[in-house]
């Protein structure tokens, strides 16, 4: 009766089991003499890489047993017995592995060959060899390779097996000749691989598995790893292995937010076949849209994690598609979703890049596959010409960059936008989620607070009909004032009319300065004192507030004998024409809405005057007309029922005090600087006495 053997012979036959004595650093015994000592077995924990033999140290006591990888022999170099001998050398030793550690042992067996039962019938199936690439990563040397005979069904594996090593570092095996009754075979990899994301060698083994039926050329990769649970399902359902085959590794890609349609559509093969290639035909390092959707889903299951978490990953995954073909885990995807966000954000992409290319493989265009799977796992919607410049946010709450609403952004500033172009979903730029849904501006030079990043400003151009960021002096619209006054020209004249300092609750006449006002006023004088070698003009509302601030800056900037006037038309009801009908507004809206909105818009005429009209007055009747009496330097202190319609008219609207649209009014001791030229013209910059003009 025949027998049924999986027959590994060539480079396999020398794949036997190795022992070795010596390497004592290891804290293994030695003989003494350097013999090799068959019941002493040695792991090589700490192989190293050498350019070429020339490089290698000395092959003595210390290093018994070590191994070496040889980069242009491509084969490992052991120290046996005082010299360094090639893997490919079996003269008096064999080479084996176990969990990725290679091993010798004295030669007992040339041919490697492991015989099945003797009533096993060798009735048909195939004689062939059979070859291909272990590739988590690629497997690295000293990774072992079983080939096990299994049944048509795929829900038995049955004999004996044959094992191999893989000796280079790029994941390729060899068996000359193997023999299947049944036509299939399970193939698995178990060793230590190259990690495509960090670069370097993983710290453990991992075992990685293929089932097929055609096992001339049969490659090892993620892909045949999760889809066996599937095939052995679909199989049991008693659907034929190629087709049980395609449907799983379609579903697998779709998992992943592939598309098969557009990649079977692609050709794969060289030599000239046209037909639809399977998992294990891929090589995740060639330079098809196959390689690249293989080598996004590795990518993507292995991520940050470890060597155990990677695994339990692409286990899991195995097993929730098993039932009905669909991943239904969406804590797993949204976590592999954020870590693919982190690389596009800092576009660490070329990290990966680099990686590979220094392992000296081509590397294939796996972007694009990564980031289709950030729709997937946060449900958005397609990317399409209807939703094309439509920008969302992550409302998963398992996700790293989950947002309670699209302007919230305490737990994440990310956005997302349909590309117009590409029509794929991309990280949104700042400008693009901070003025989305802004539309035109309302006016020219129109400032808006961003959606999202709530620091960033952005000004309304209507020559381009576009949103632009906002310089700092056009976001805050104030410069400060300090800065102003030491720009001034010597024959120029300078009117600063700024809000009082902070105040206490009393909002009367006779209410005070809080300490932080008192100092805030102080803190300005002593700025300006540090430049201004003349005494400056007062002049207060005759409110307590505004005439303490008045004092503080004086106190501040060490001008003594100062004097005090009282202005009255800097008190806060300057621009009201009708004062119960004002009052009635305020007290059904709120003040800074009223006054805010009666500035830029023109309302409440019943109560207040004309805008332009009422501002002239103030500042050429009143100011300009009085300048004779007034010093170089003049300051005014007021309150922000005057300053906001000032600001408003001083700047054609420009001013971000729109506090009925954007909630900002002027802060403490902000204002208007009214610059006089020598020639009599006039100009207008809003200051701040504080770090923002606003609050």
């Amino acid at each position: 009766m025949k027998k049924f053997g999986l027959t590994a012979i060539g480079f396999a036959a020398f794949w036997a089991s190795l022992w070795m004595a010596g390497c004592g650093s290891d804290g293994n015994p030695a003989t003494g003499n350097g013999d090799i000592d068959p019941n002493q077995p040695i792991s090589l924990f700490d192989t190293l890489s050498v350019p070429s033999a020339a490089n290698l140290p000395a092959c003595d006591a210390s290093r018994e047993g070590r191994a070496f990888f040889v980069q242009n022999e491509n084969l490992p170099r052991l120290c046996v017995k005082g010299s360094w001998r090639s893997a490919a050398d079996s003269t008096d030793f064999s080479v084996t592995c176990s969990d990725g550690f290679l091993h010798a042992v004295d030669k007992i067996s040339p041919t490697g060959t492991i015989v099945g039962s003797a009533d096993t019938v060798f009735v048909e199936g195939f004689v062939s060899p059979i070859s291909g690439i272990a590739q988590k990563g690629p497997f690295v040397f000293g990774t072992s390779v079983t080939v096990t005979e299994a049944n048509k069904e795929f829900n038995t594996e049955t004999y004996q097996k044959a094992e191999g090593c893989i000796l280079t570092n790029d994941g390729r095996y060899f068996f000359n000749e193997v023999h299947s009754n049944s036509n299939c075979v399970k193939i698995r990899a178990t060793g230590f691989y190259r990690n495509e994301v960090t670069g370097r060698v993983s710290n453990n083994p991992i075992t990685l598995a293929a089932k097929t039926c055609s096992p001339e050329h049969a490659n090892v990769n993620i892909l045949t790893h999760i889809t066996i649970p599937r095939i052995e399902q679909l199989t049991m359902n008693h659907i034929d292995f190629a087709e049980a085959k395609a449907q799983a590794e379609r579903e697998a890609f779709a998992a992943f937010g592939i598309d098969t349609v557009m990649l079977y559509s692609q050709p794969y093969f060289t030599d000239g076949r046209t037909d639809k290639p399977v998992a294990e035909d891929l090589d995740m390092f060639g330079n098809s849209e196959y390689s690249a959707a293989l080598f996004a889903i590795s990518a993507m299951i292995q991520g940050e994690r470890s060597e155990n978490d990677m695994m339990n990953l692409a286990n899991n995954l195995a097993e929730d598609l098993k039932g009905d073909g669909t991943w239904n885990d969406q804590n797993w995807k949204i976590q592999i979703a954020d870590w693919i966000v982190g690389l596009d954000t800092l576009w660490k992409y070329n990290d990966i890049r680099n990686n590979v290319s220094s392992w000296g493989m081509s590397i294939p265009n796996f972007e694009r596959y990564m980031r289709a799977f950030i729709p997937i796992a946060y449900g958005f919607e397609p990317c399409t010409d209807a939703n094309a410049g439509q920008v969302t946010y992550v409302n998963q709450g398992q996700s790293a960059l989950f947002a309670n609403d699209y302007e919230h952004a305490d737990h994440s500033r990310v956005r997302f936008i349909c590309d117009a172009n590409s029509k794929e979903w991309r990280i949104a730029q700042p400008i693009e989620k901070d003025t989305a849904g802004f539309g035109p501006g309302e006016y020219d030079k129109e400032v808006r607070e961003g959606r999202v990043n709530h620091d960033n400003y952005y000004i309304f151009e209507t020559a381009t009909n576009a949103w632009r960021v906002a310089t700092p002096q056009e976001a805050d619209g104030f410069t400060d004032l300090v800065e102003v006054y030491a720009n001034l020209k010597s024959d120029e004249k300078a009117v600063f009319i700024i809000r009082h300092s902070e105040r206490t609750d009393d909002t009367g006449p006779n209410g005070h300065l809080t300490s932080n006002g008192k100092t805030y006023a102080r803190n300005l004088g002593t700025r300006l004192a540090t430049i201004a070698k003349e005494d400056f003009y007062y002049g207060y509302s005759g409110y307590t507030r505004t005439q303490e601030t008045c004092e503080e800056i004086a106190i501040g900037k060490g001008q003594t004998g100062h004097t005090l006037n009282i202005l009255p038309y800097m008190d806060g009801a300057w621009y009201i024409k009708d004062e119960a009908t004002a009052n009635n507004y305020i007290n059904a809206e709120g003040g800074w809405v009223v006054f805010s909105k009666y500035g830029f818009t023109g309302a409440y005429p019943d109560a207040f005057y004309d805008l332009e009209t009422r501002s002239e007055e103030l500042l050429k009747n009143n100011i300009l007309a009085n300048l004779p009496a007034m010093k170089r330097v003049n300051v005014m202190c007021t309150h922000d029922y005057l300053v906001v319609p000032l600001l408003a008219y001083t700047t054609n609207g420009h001013a971000n005090v729109r506090y009925y649209e954007k909630w900002r009014w002027v802060n403490y001791l902000s204002g208007v600087a009214m610059i006089i030229s020598a020639d009599g013209s006039v100009r207008y910059v809003p200051v701040k006495g504080l770090e923002s003009g606003t609050m």
